[in-house]
């Protein structure tokens, strides 16, 4: 066996390999044999078919076990000669496997690129300044509220506003002509929520109890039933019932229903803490980010499209996963896989691009996890979730995927740290990021 290897780019090899005739013969010779063990032949009993016959109604399968032996047989010897460690399967280019010929066949793969990192100290970057927001948290306590409150009846002669709640009986028509889903009886609408067909909800505003109103809509010209896209529709209304929102006062009472508190104050500065730590969690992914794209600004490298492809998959994992467990779909955004593989392929290029440079520049600065790195985050995850430490320090110590995933991202942390020691840093307003 010969082989040869072509650069096609920094990250494409194709690997050219020829394989002897009489090797080729060899290797013909051997898998008729184990064909006519097995052929059946009418007329012929298994083991006893002429040759003449297995070539003519078996070359097909001749020639593909033929191809898959002799590339088990060389492909992987190739790669160990030439040094060549691939991250994509190869896509094979071969000859007709003939008998007294020799066999040629290539093999095109990716590899990681060469990367020699330069220019990553005194990167400039620019990290939003911490401002502790208070709406943030009382806008939260309202949303609270409205999750508590209770739907109670309202006061005799009272007007519907936007913002309560009406049980009415509706009968609608088009040009005079009633269609179907058009009527119902005691029907539950929350003014201003949205739901009905736009213009509806607004005309009920001011109605009281017993009133009946004629309402005028148009429906919009993207309406799901076709029929009615686009049409005039006249609704007439009889308001059975208004019930307005009773919502809990923000007291100690309301402060205990959330378990460990025992005063409102206690739950505000509770959630206070912890959109701090939210807030500025955020602002040092943004600023890792930032940090990520100016060292590829210095080092701009091509990466195998493999590895982009898995890293697409793996975000498009990630993101069904996080809407299933909001009980939505991909679909009811809107989007379906192949969109979001389209949207963020970019994304996914940016971030093998900087995994690949971080990587270096750990390589080239020594940046190594210690034992006792791997060992203070596994104390954080225990303390954070709650759990026992030697629990969670036995199952990475068991699960070596883990356990790779953990040192790989304490590995990256730690160069993002040594990186930004040596960054310019600039602080400055959200308005001016």
């Amino acid at each position: 066996m010969t082989s040869t290897v072509e650069s096609l780019s920094s990250v494409k090899k194709k690997i050219s390999i020829e394989i002897p005739a009489d090797r080729v013969a060899t290797e013909i010779d051997k898998v008729y044999a184990h064909i006519r063990q097995r052929a059946a032949v009418k007329g012929f009993r298994k083991g006893k078919v002429p040759q003449s016959l297995i070539e003519k109604n078996y070359s097909s399968a001749m020639e593909g076990d033929v191809l898959k032996n002799l590339f088990d047989e060389t492909y992987f010897k190739a790669l160990a000669d030439h040094r060549i460690f691939p991250v994509s399967h190869p896509h094979i280019e071969s000859d007709e496997v003939k008998r007294g010929a020799p066999l040629k066949y290539s093999a095109t793969v990716e590899v990681l690129p060469e990367i020699d990192v330069k220019d990553y100290t005194g990167l400039e970057v620019k990290k939003e300044i911490f401002v502790a927001d208070e709406s943030i948290v009382e806008n939260r306590l309202k949303e609270m509220r409205e999750n508590m409150a209770q739907i109670v009846p309202a006061t005799e002669g009272k007007e519907a506003e936007i913002g309560n709640f009406v049980v009415i009986d509706f009968f609608g028509s088009v040009d005079g002509v009633p269609f179907e889903g058009g009527d119902a009886e005691s029907y539950q609408l929350e003014l201003g929520a949205g739901r009905f067909i736009p213009g509806f909800e607004e005309q009920i505003v001011g109605a009281k109890v017993g009133d009946q109103k004629t309402v005028s809509v148009t429906f919009p010209q993207e309406y799901w039933n076709k029929d009615l896209a686009g049409k005039d529709a006249m609704f007439e209304v009889t308001v059975r019932e208004i019930k307005v929102k009773e919502l809990p006062e923000l007291n100690d009472e309301f402060a205990e229903q959330f378990g460990e508190f025992e005063t409102i104050a206690q739950l505000k500065a509770k959630m206070t803490e912890m959109q701090e730590q939210q807030d500025k969690e955020r602002i040092k992914a943004d600023l890792q980010d930032r940090l990520v794209k100016a060292l590829i600004e210095k080092n701009e490298i091509e990466v195998p499209s493999a590895l982009v492809d898995r890293q697409l998959q793996m975000m498009l994992s990630n993101a069904k996963n996080r809407l299933a467990s909001q009980r939505l779909s991909l679909e009811m955004m809107g989007m379906d896989e192949e969109k979001f593989k389209v949207q963020y392929r970019d994304v996914a290029e940016g971030q093998v691009k900087g995994s690949l440079l971080l990587e270096s520049v750990a390589k080239k600065e020594g940046v190594k996890v210690e034992d006792a790195d791997i060992e203070a985050k596994l104390r954080t995850m225990a303390e954070e979730a709650g759990h026992d430490f030697e629990r969670v320090k036995g199952y990475y110590e068991q699960n070596q995927n883990a356990r790779e995933n953990l040192v790989a991202h304490l590995n990256e942390e730690k160069v993002m740290d040594y990186l930004l020691g040596m960054a310019v840093v600039t602080e400055v307003s959200k308005d001016q990021l």
